[in-house]
């Protein structure tokens, strides 16, 4: 049990965030407390640091904000906007831990699962270290083919491909070569697309073989030019219907000639890729065969509520040092208050959706217009205010949303489609490029923002 705490505790450690309360309890030089990926602690302008300043040391005490001064003083420059967008906690809440690898700051086994791919991966050159794969993981579940196939071409960009390369990188294998050609590894990519006769089934298909494009030394690129760059290619849709059946067939007759010592040719491999791929799409063709006797009945009109409410939205780009928040109240088609605000970026996406609720809460408070309800194209959002205690990353956030649900006699939050929500959309994307601190709340629209170019979507 012991040893198995030990070998956790990697894992741990380079997960874990600190969140800040009071910062009583959050070493500034020490902790990984700075929202960063991953979280590490605050790097500072001196050399000479004392291990003893806490978090708290940088809070004012009586108005809750960030002692500006001295994070001049103290912090390195770079560092200052991300603390800058932590929010502080107006009354004791003591300083927690949230898990870097979920939205909600709880450890799932999943999340745990990827962080210990990542620390396990050897510092030499590995097929699969390199850029994010998330557009390409994603796009493995829309692939018109099997979900047998889907699940194998995710293994294959996922790592999890028993071939010889990656056993023996986790200890289960005691060879590393190519057992058909005799390659010093039998990586992934390798098996797939350098080896001979998997070189020679691509040059028999109808995708294009194209000099330094496809196939490739990278298992990424080779993907990405057949997930996306053969679209635009003539027969594009039969390449897309092909390539997953010729990709696993490869990997049948690599495994037909190590358990069964069988030689199976390249023409064979693509032959039966082409038969499977065209079985499929006709017994699927056949299920698009709309019955011209079945009527579906239409879709339930929902309809929203009689009375006014406030939409709220929130904007949020990783590459830009702002956050924009807008919500507006209507009354059918006219508005009866509005606002728009930008602020220091924060972590995610869905913290500038929840600052932009309480920024709105404390707003209609200020106005006596403590009757609405609110309707957000967020549902994570509602998720949190429904399950908190499933949500520590945002303890601060919801500490303060208790405190202002109080002053509304009969507090509601809705899920609306987006579409519904363009006027609060366009308002905090606006406010977020705006390009500078500030915010507006009027029954009108600032001067330089037109009330009909408010109301009207933007991309």
């Amino acid at each position: 049990m012991n040893t198995r705490v030990f070998m956790s505790k990697p894992l741990l450690t380079s997960g874990l965030r600190r969140t800040i309360g009071s910062g009583m309890n959050t070493r500034v030089w020490l902790d990984p407390w700075i929202p960063d990926i991953p979280a590490r602690p605050a790097k500072g302008k001196i050399t000479e640091r004392d291990p003893h300043l806490y978090v708290d040391h940088l809070i004012d005490p009586v108005s809750k904000q960030w002692k500006l001064d001295r994070l001049q003083a103290l912090i390195d420059p770079s560092d200052i906007p991300l603390i800058l967008g932590i929010r502080l906690s107006r009354s004791y809440l003591s300083d927690g831990f949230s898990w870097n690898g979920t939205k909600s700051g709880n450890y799932s086994v999943k999340s745990g699962y990827w962080a210990v791919r990542d620390l396990s991966r050897p510092t030499c050159d590995h097929p699969f270290q390199g850029p994010g794969i998330t557009p390409l993981l994603a796009q493995v579940w829309k692939l018109k083919t099997t979900r047998k196939l889907k699940h194998f071409v995710w293994q294959c960009l996922s790592g999890c491909l028993a071939t010889n390369h990656t056993l023996f990188y986790r200890h289960i294998g005691k060879e590393k070569h190519c057992p058909r050609c005799g390659a010093e590894e039998e990586t992934i990519n390798h098996l797939l697309f350098e080896c001979p006769p998997a070189l020679q089934t691509w040059a028999l298909s109808p995708i294009p073989s194209l000099p330094s494009s496809f196939p490739s030394h990278s298992l990424f690129s080779n993907l990405d030019f057949l997930f996306w760059r053969v679209k635009g290619m003539m027969n594009g849709e039969e390449i897309a219907l092909i390539f997953p059946w010729i990709l696993w067939y490869l990997w049948k007759a690599r495994n037909s000639f190590i358990f069964e010592n069988i030689r199976e040719s390249p023409q064979n491999t693509l032959e039966h890729a082409s038969q499977e791929a065209n079985a499929w799409k006709v017994a699927n063709s056949k299920d698009d065969i709309p019955d011209e006797g079945i009527r579906l009945p239409p879709e339930p009109l929902h309809l929203g509520p009689t009375q006014p409410e406030c939409q709220i939205d929130g904007s949020w780009k990783i590459n830009e040092p702002l956050s924009g928040h807008g919500w507006i109240v209507m009354n059918g088609d006219t508005p009866i208050l509005m606002g728009l605000k930008s602020s220091r970026r924060g972590l995610s996406p869905l913290q500038a959706e929840f600052e932009t609720l309480l920024w709105a809460m404390e707003c209609l408070i200020a106005d006596s217009k403590t009757n609405y309800g609110f309707a957000s194209d967020c549902s994570e959002l509602i998720s949190i205010l429904d399950n908190p205690s499933e949500w520590p990353t945002f303890a601060v956030e919801l500490q303060l949303f208790k405190l202002l649900k109080l002053s509304f006699p009969s507090f509601y939050i809705r899920f609306i489609p987006r579409c519904n929500n363009v006027r609060a959309d366009c308002l905090a994307k606006k406010a977020r490029t705006r390009g500078f601190l500030f915010s507006h709340v009027s029954t009108s629209a600032p001067d330089w923002l037109s009330l009909e170019e408010s109301l009207r979507p933007i991309t």
